[in-house]
């Protein structure tokens, strides 16, 4: 028998449709079994004829009925066995699940940034001028290297900024450095069976060359970055870097490591993929200009993204590549759509042809400098002779060793006991033998100079007076 509740928000075709199909699934209608005509069911439950026809037609879509002609309408034969088998639902068990990071009162995670100094009302503005004036190219796919207006001044910023050598057509603008490391990958398998990576290094990249297939080859990092000697010896064809500001350690590798590396590269006839993602930060100290634009023979991928300039959440990111594999790159993605929405791109164009992309970068530059230098300065008020920090005058956060009893994980326990989060070291390396337990990482670019001070008062309860 079947019902129509008139007074369920669902509608009544759908009430009909999810009613016959059960009946079939259960088997209570049998194969061959034929169906009241649509006006006979129509008159026969009091609603609409087109409502039964549309529940009928949904039903015969999905292969639930068929139709004889001149004869009606008939169940379809269904394995109705496999309907009623019974699939056991995982109980849930307990999940200890760790406190969400605003429960803290203060919370130096690294990358995170400060929305009050991020331009929204002119990114706004921009982004409106886009959909009103760039409705042909937002209904379009845009090209597989990125638009050429956005490319062309990226090649310009980077050049001016970084002293990187390139063209507009040597860039590709895509979503996110992750996404421009898989692009990468593709190539890479083809020529290169291992890649050098900094052991600590950055996880989320090493995973993407393990998911690539690739062998990763951890190697050690030194005061002055990669431990090139070690990379000679590792026999990999590839290595992936991060110069200006090493993540997590905050090694800034030197111009000598630099020329190592560079001369490496073109003895082993290998690829450098330099990841500047930080590079904008840079207090107290002039910056060191890129691998890729010191040496034109060696073959370096130069990396660069706007998360931890401007906002992370528009996952935009790129990457120079050389000439050397500039060629094999159009030849396998030449098909290949753009990963970045075009208005996003175009809106980011304006956003630095306008000027208001190096406004900002003097803005945040300014607000980090004087947060780096409160947390170097507090830390050593407080912590002193028991701390040594690593990772000074660049990036948007610090290593600090704590140089006591306790080890990794009871700093961050005793400094969550008091309200503050601070994060392992321990997660980014690849040969967790080779590390010793008493590293956290902070972070700064969140927090204002009054939250700094207080919570590093915190840090010093937590860890030397308990």
């Amino acid at each position: 028998m079947l019902l129509i509740n008139t007074k369920n928000k669902q509608p009544i075709y759908e009430q009909l449709y999810m009613q016959i199909r059960d009946k079939i699934m259960t088997g209570e209608w049998e194969f061959s079994m034929r169906l009241p005509s649509s006006r006979q069911l129509a008159k026969d439950l009091l609603i609409s004829r087109n409502t039964v026809e549309l529940a009928y037609q949904q039903l015969l879509a999905e292969g639930y009925l068929f139709t004889k002609p001149r004869s009606g309408i008939y169940v379809q034969k269904l394995d109705t066995s496999f309907f009623n088998r019974c699939f056991p639902i995982p109980k849930e068990s307990p999940i200890t699940r760790a406190a969400p990071e605003n429960a803290y009162k203060y919370n130096f995670r690294y990358g995170k940034l400060d929305y009050r100094y991020i331009p929204f009302k002119t990114w706004k503005k921009i982004l409106m001028q886009c959909y009103e004036e760039e409705m042909d190219g937002i209904v379009s796919y845009g090209t597989h290297q990125g638009e050429i207006g956005l490319r062309e001044q990226i090649a310009k910023y980077v050049t001016e900024h970084r002293g990187v050598k390139c063209n507009p057509e040597q860039i590709v603008v895509g979503a996110g450095t992750l996404y421009c490391v898989s692009l990468l990958c593709n190539l890479l398998t083809r020529s290169a069976k291992t890649i050098g990576f900094e052991d600590p290094g950055y996880g989320k990249v090493r995973t993407v060359f393990k998911n690539s297939g690739l062998e990763v080859c951890p190697i050690s990092v030194e005061k002055d970055g990669i431990n090139v000697r070690e990379l000679n010896d590792s026999g990999a064809r590839a290595v992936y870097v991060t110069p200006s500001h090493q993540f997590p350690t905050g090694a800034i590798m030197s111009i000598s490591k630099r020329l190592q590396l560079l001369d490496w590269a073109i003895q082993k006839q290998a690829l450098i993929i330099e990841d500047d993602y930080s590079c904008h930060f840079r207090y107290n100290v002039r910056p060191i200009p890129s691998l890729q634009g010191i040496s034109p023979e060696a073959n370096v991928v130069y990396l660069g993204s706007f998360s931890k300039c401007l906002m992370p959440s528009l996952r935009m990111a790129f990457m120079v590549l050389p000439p050397a594999i500039l060629d094999e790159y159009r030849t396998i993605y030449y098909n290949y759509n753009t990963s970045v929405p075009y208005v996003f791109q175009k809106t980011l164009e304006r956003f630095m042809r306008e000027g208001y992309f190096d406004r900002h970068l003097r803005t945040v530059l300014q607000v980090s400098k004087k947060r780096h230098d409160c947390l170097l300065q507090a830390l050593n008020d407080e912590l002193g002779e028991w701390i040594e920090i690593t990772g000074k005058d660049a990036g948007l956060f610090v290593a600090v060793q704590v140089n006591n009893e306790l080890s990794e994980e009871q700093l961050i326990q005793r400094a969550a006991e008091v309200g503050v989060l601070v994060y392992p070291m321990f997660d980014h390396w690849d040969r967790t033998n080779h590390y010793d337990g008493k590293t956290v990482l902070l972070g700064y670019s969140s927090l204002d100079l009054n939250e700094i001070k207080d919570a590093v008062q915190l840090l010093r309860k937590a860890w030397l007076e308990n």
